[in-house]
Formats: structure tokens, sequence, C-alpha cells
């Protein structure tokens, strides 16, 4: 009996059997086991909070400048060196007088190092040091970018920096279709869930 020649429907039961065990064999028994992990691609937009109202009692200096809301919205976000907001007594020592919304201090990558933002720049940091990102920050939100720019090519990202009381988490909103969308990332530009 036991010689006897066994149908194709019985060989392919005892196939499908002995698969699993065989895969334990193969890999090791805790592989057989394991839990595979989500892949980055199947953590999921979230909404986006609401952005912020537009402050209205704003000042501006554009490339150490005085300058008005309408020249802000004449730069392409990509020309953008940095920003900085300065409020309260900070804004009263640098400029002299203070407006109820703060200052708003745009620097462009062409006028980096011009005459005018020098001196600004000198005003600002001997009232308000200005501390830049670490460079694990740096790298950390470069990898965001490179994630958003790869992932979501259409995307209009609106912000990356550290997620708030998430240390070593990063935060992106982005517009994506009409909608305003979030996502968080560990310190490699990989995708986590909030």
């Amino acid at each position: 009996m036991l010689n006897k020649p066994a149908s194709r429907a019985s060989q392919l039961g005892r196939y499908l059997l002995a698969a699993p065990f065989m895969l334990a064999l193969t890999l090791g028994h805790s592989a057989a086991h394991a839990q595979v992990a989500p892949t980055p691609a199947q953590v999921a937009p979230t909404p986006a909070p609401a952005a912020p109202p537009i402050p209205q009692n704003v000042t501006y200096y554009i490339d150490g400048q005085k300058a008005d809301k309408d020249a802000l919205g004449k730069i392409v976000p990509d020309n953008i060196s940095s920003i900085n907001v300065l409020k309260g007594t900070q804004q009263q020592q640098i400029f002299g007088t203070s407006s109820a919304d703060g200052t708003l201090v745009v620097t462009t990558k062409a006028n980096v190092n011009s005459p005018a933002v020098l001196a600004l720049r000198k005003r600002i940091e001997a009232v308000a040091p200005t501390v830049g990102p670490t460079p694990e920050q740096s790298a950390a939100i470069a990898a965001v970018q490179a994630y958003m720019t790869k992932n979501y090519p259409t995307a209009k990202v609106q912000m990356v920096g550290p997620a708030k009381n998430q240390p070593g988490r990063y935060h992106t909103i982005f517009e994506q279709d009409g909608k305003r969308l979030q996502l968080f990332f560990d310190g490699q530009g990989n995708p986590v869930k909030e």
C-alpha cells in the first residue's frame, strides 16, 4: 500500500500540508511565526489641523528693509533662506516699536550676505540669539523632504520640522488634492504613526 502511487489530488494535499513545516525548517522556527512589520508606505497621512488665521497686524522686513504684505506674497518660497518672528520685548528692543502680531523678518537666499541683511541680523542677534537646527535635525528634515518628493511629488509642503512634545519625531503638513494633510516621521525620514 505504501508503494501505491498517490493521486494528483493527494500529492497536492501532502505538499500543502508540508509547506509550512518546510518553511519553518528552511527559515527557522521563529521566522515562520514572525509578524511582518508595516512598511513605511502603509502609514497613511491623516487630516492636519486647520491653519491658524493669518495675523493682521504684522510688520514685515524683507532682506533687511521694511516692506509691506504684498511684497511678501511675491517671494517664491524656494527662494527663502530664513524667516524669524519677533514679538513683544524683543521686537521693541530691535525695532523701537511693536505691533500686536509681531514682526516677520524674511531673508531670501540671494541676499543672505547683503549689507542690509547683515546689519539687521546683527541687531537681532544682540537681543534674540538664534539657535539653528542640530546636524541630526537638519539630516532628518532633509530625509523627510526627500520622502515627500518621492512619494508625494504633487504635494505642496507647507511645514517640516520637529514634532511638538515628541522628541526624535518630525512633522510635516502638506496639501494634496485640495486636502490639508499631515505625516509624522522618525529621525531617519521614515513615516510613523502618530
